[in-house]
């Protein structure tokens, strides 16, 4: 009975993410979902043979699935200052807090795309042992940057395609299941300039051949029109941002429908990170201090409609998105995974259910997880969310984890924490 666990809700999400199934019960076994039926074709004796959880009148859904989160960073506006001085303990704790936090809000997968290896594999494997509670992790350990670019003080640096590829192998084994490639500079980091390419096609090219000699996917960081053709040119499996900065200094931004068109052809997919947009506007809105505005971008800023009006001609040219919040950065805290949903409904024409499913679904096939999870379906591990009204209704209630079950263990119920 132990290993064997019942949850009705009165919603429960379709293997497929477009509709409800109403008032069902998901029957797992051994930390796998291995029945989905109506409430009323459940054994009388049910209650004998399983640990019987009536979540009540909640939606039920996949655990979420986030493609993007850098574990020990603060998510306030000194992150760079914390992450440049913290020492590999005080990272590690803070990264345990972190996850913990993802966890209960309902994110059970989580990638994490740049952290010190010092700190994101013994992190991980503590996770794993149960020895802290946290999502199903995916990582790439440290990014791969040129020297002083961006994310350094957490990156390897590499500057010739031979020592990239070395990079990709090290990560390999150390245990990355993953590699990240910071293709152009960021804001985050000033000594990077997020207008200008920090590897050509050739190195990207190189680098993603050894990744997938390795077994591993290749997210690249990429905030300029330059960096976008790279990545796309170069066969990045995602590319991160995808923002079209001009290189000129003078201009905002360059934006290239046939390179989009490309992408979409190819089947590369973006973590646009418009969900951090939102969580600065709301932050903005509540009246904290607005971020600092890099050197590189000052004489020209681009507006928020700007990139949204761009971004949201990639999605209609067939780009698909992947939600990835970029937890760690200045608002993004580690609760919040579920604005990516909300910006794609409010700037991206998303109905509720494609939201969802982006945020599921389509991020856990994204990450080669889609027959392990990502629905609520028999076979797959029974990690689930449910939350407080109707998300398919209003996006906004996905935001309001009530109970989360990982593995088929229930570790939040009725909004009370269990680990």
């Amino acid at each position: 009975m132990s290993h064997r666990s019942v949850f009705t809700a009165r919603r429960v999400a379709n293997p497929e993410m477009s509709a409800w199934l109403p008032d069902h019960a998901v029957l797992t076994e051994a930390g796998r979902i291995r029945a989905v039926v109506p409430r009323g074709e459940l054994p009388g004796d049910v209650a004998a043979t399983h640990r019987a959880h009536d979540l009540g009148d909640v939606s039920l859904l996949p655990g979420l699935v986030d493609v993007h989160a850098h574990m020990h960073c603060s998510a306030t506006p000194d992150a760079y200052d914390l992450v440049t001085t913290e020492s590999h303990e005080a990272l590690c704790l803070r990264a345990a807090t972190n996850l913990r936090s993802a966890l209960l809000s309902g994110v059970t997968t989580l990638r994490d795309l740049g952290s010190r290896n010092e700190v994101a594999f013994p992190v991980r494997d503590a996770v794993r042992r149960g020895v802290i509670p946290g999502p199903r992790l995916v990582l790439a350990g440290t990014p791969i940057t040129t020297t002083a670019g961006h994310c350094w003080m957490f990156g390897t640096e590499a500057d010739t395609l031979d020592q990239v590829v070395a990079a990709v192998r090290r990560q390999k084994k150390l245990g990355a299941e993953c590699v990240k490639v910071m293709a152009t500079g960021g804001m985050f980091t000033p000594t990077a300039n997020p207008r200008s390419v920090q590897y050509p096609v050739e190195t990207l090219r190189a680098a993603v051949q050894e990744a997938e000699r390795l077994d591993m996917q290749l997210a690249a960081h990429t905030l300029s029109a330059r960096g976008v053709r790279n990545c796309v040119e170069a066969g990045v499996h995602h590319l991160v941002h995808a923002r079209w900065l001009s290189a000129d200094p003078r201009k905002g931004l360059e934006y290239d429908p046939a390179v989009a068109d490309r992408m979409a052809a190819s089947g590369q997919l973006a973590d646009v990170t418009f969900g951090l947009h939102l969580l600065a506007e709301e932050a903005a809105a509540a009246g904290a201090a607005p971020a600092r505005s890099h050197w590189a971008v000052a004489a020209a800023p681009v507006s928020l409609d700007e990139h949204v009006a761009v971004t949201r001609d990639m999605h209609a040219r067939g780009v698909r998105f992947l939600t990835g919040l970029d937890m760690g950065m200045a608002h993004c805290r580690f609760d919040a995974s579920a604005a990516s949903a909300r910006a794609f409904v409010k700037w991206f024409g998303y109905t509720p259910w494609q939201a969802l499913a982006a945020s599921t679904v389509e991020s856990a096939a994204a990450l080669r997880l889609g027959r392990e999870v990502g629905a609520i379906r028999p076979g797959l591990a029974a990690d689930l969310v449910a939350v407080a009204g109707d998300p398919a209704a209003d996006i906004a209630a996905l935001g309001h984890a009530v109970d989360v079950v990982q593995a088929g263990r229930p570790v939040k119920l009725g909004g009370r924490t269990l680990v």
